[in-house]
Parts: C-alpha cells; sequence; structure tokens
C-alpha cells in the first residue's frame, strides 16, 4: 500500500492476515492528515483532528501486523509479470503480489503575483493549531469553495478577529458540504466574498497584505493580514506511474468499468470496481478518478479494496 487515509486502510488488510507494507513520503494520513477539524466522519460527533485520525489507524494497523516505511519516495513502478516492482528514491525494491495506489494529491498554488515570495512565510496550505496560534486576534484570509476550505475557515475563525471566505463562484454550496456553509453563515466574524480572487500579495519578509478583486466587477480591495490559507484544489501525485496505469485527462488513475474497455485491459473478466488497468493494481481516495474527496469514502475505498485483493489472489 502506498500512503494516504486511504492506505492507512492496512488496519483491514493486517488483520485479515494479509502480509501488509505501507510506504509514505512524508507521513501518514495525507491531506486529510492535515485538516484541523473533521465534523463528518462517523463515530466522532465532536470533530477529529486529521493528525490525530491518522496517528490512531497507524497505532491500529501495527497492532495487527502492518509495516510503516517513512519516510519512503515512490519513484517508479514497474512489472514483472503480473507482480508489480515498486523502486524508491532510495535506490530499494519492493516486490508485491497486490498494490493499492492512495498517493492523494498536491495542492495547487495560487498564480498570483508576488506569492512564492511567501509560501512558508504567509501562504500556508494547511490549517493546523500551529498556524492558527501565529495568526491570533489578526485578520485572515481563505480562499477555496470545497471542503477543505469551509472546515479551515471554522476553525481558524476561533483565532482570527477577521476571517474573509473568498470564491470565485458566486454559490458556495456547490462544493462545500451543507453543515460546514450553514456553520460559516452562522459565525459572525466570517465574511463570504463571492466572485472574488487575490490579484497580489506584498509585504517584506513576511505577508502584509493582499489586492483582491471582484471578478464580475472589476472592484478592487486591499486587505490587511499575516496569513492567507489556500485550498484551491490539488494535482494527483501520479507522475511516476507508468503507461500501463491508465488516467484520465486530468491526471487521476481510472478504475473499474472506466478501464474495463481499455485496450490495456486484457483479461476476460471484469475489473474490480477499485481495480486499475493493470490486473492487481488498486487505486483509492483523492488519487482515483471519479472519487468523492471525502474522509469517509477515502476510508472506506481503502477497506473495500482488501475484499478485490482476496478476490484476485483467488483468480491467479
Amino acid at each position: 500500500m502506498v500512503g494516504g487515509l486511504a492506505g492507512l486502510a492496512a488496519v483491514y488488510g493486517a488483520s485479515e492476515g494479509l502480509n501488509t507494507l505501507v510506504l509514505e513520503q512524508m507521513a501518514p494520513g495525507g491531506q486529510a492528515g492535515a485538516s484541523s477539524k473533521i465534523e463528518n466522519y462517523l463515530g466522532f460527533p465532536t470533530g477529529v483532528s486529521g493528525a490525530e485520525l491518522a496517528e490512531r489507524a497507524v497505532l491500529q494497523a501495527r497492532k495487527f501486523g502492518a509495516q510503516f516505511s517513512t519516510p519512503s519516495r515512490a519513484v517508479k513502478l514497474e512489472f514483472d509479470g503480473a507482480y508489480p516492482i515498486l523502486h524508491l528514491s532510495d535506490g530499494e525494491r519492493v516486490l508485491a503480489r497486490c498494490m493499492l495506489i492512495a498517493t492523494g494529491a498536491d495542492y495547487r498554488k495560487l498564480d498570483v503575483e508576488g506569492r512564492a515570495r511567501f509560501d512558508g512565510a504567509g501562504v500556508y496550505y494547511a490549517a493546523t493549531p500551529t498556524e492558527a496560534l501565529m495568526c491570533r486576534a489578526s485578520q485572515v484570509v481563505v480562499v477555496g469553495g470545497g471542503n477543505s476550505a469551509g472546515q479551515a475557515a471554522v476553525f481558524l475563525s476561533e483565532y482570527a478577529s477577521r476571517l474573509l471566505l473568498l470564491i470565485r463562484g458566486d454559490d458556495l454550496g456547490k462544493n462545500m458540504s451543507r453543515y460546514l456553509v450553514q456553520r460559516i453563515e452562522q459565525t459572525e466574524n466570517i465574511e463570504l466574498l463571492t466572485n472574488t480572487e487575490i490579484v497580489k500579495m506584498g509585504g517584506g519578509d513576511y505577508l502584509e497584505g493582499v489586492e483582491i478583486k471582484n471578478n464580475r466587477t472589476g472592484e478592487p480591495r486591499t486587505v490587511e493580514t499575516p496569513a492567507v490559507f489556500s485550498f484551491i484544489g490539488a494535482a494527483p501525485r501520479t507522475d511516476w506511474l507508468p503507461p500501463q496505469v491508465e488516467t484520465d485527462d486530468r491526471g487521476f488513475i481510472k478504475t473499474g468499468s472506466s478501464v474495463s474497455t481499455s485496450p490495456l485491459w486484457t483479461l476476460k473478466r471484469q475489473p474490480f470496481l477499485l481495480e486499475t488497468s493493470q490486473p492487481g493494481v488498486f487505486a483509492a481516495g483523492d488519487v482515483r478518478s471519479g472519487s468523492s474527496k471525502r474522509v469517509a469514502s477515502a476510508v472506506g475505498e481503502g477497506a473495500m479494496v482488501v475484499q478485490f485483493v482476496h478476490e484476485y489472489l483467488q483468480k491467479v
């Protein structure tokens, strides 16, 4: 298994007797692991941080015998017959009978004048207690209209004096869960700015302010702020994959029925729901084409793969 919260379904693989190895480039949990508070995951009515959820999953998986290797960066995948061989950045190779790719995605960065100077010095891609304490009693900006942006806005509003939530469209509910939209609407110190984007960032060694613009009226506005939190989508981590693993036009991995008619699929049987164009190689979580980009879905998909692995091993 390779990384991400979906990859922490190693809990299920190890508990069912599979020899399970989890490889992770940075820290277990992937994108969700950086979430300040996840409030819509079953079993945590008061919410749970992504880091805590990932830590608990790792403890469970290790209890059942799963092995973890961190940091381990996959750089190449090739095949010896039906067996996937994973090449790591340190020169090591891992041979497996089945493989789950759960490498997730990288945050997209704002294409804004001056942004590169302030990455890590005022521009952030995760809202954890560390960042929250840094901007206590300050005015902060959150960019994005998805659940990650909504969770960050609600969390940061407890620390910031005022929070501006910027979205390029005019409907916050288009890509955000209703419960988060309601929380944002009910939070007095959150100001929602629709049809708005940042056009420039400025400051000295650290961010001091941004220029924003309404993309319909063209009206400009200068905002003093020491922190911009960017949640504008992500690009899948699939650049290391070979052509045998088919991806869509955005680079997300195709699975199930979407590869059943692919010339890369050569077996008579239909691919399993989460199986890629290469038999025995599965994909789950944010890296998979058509995934719902939710924590519960990622964990559920990872758990489903274990069943498919058992079925695959019975057929080979």
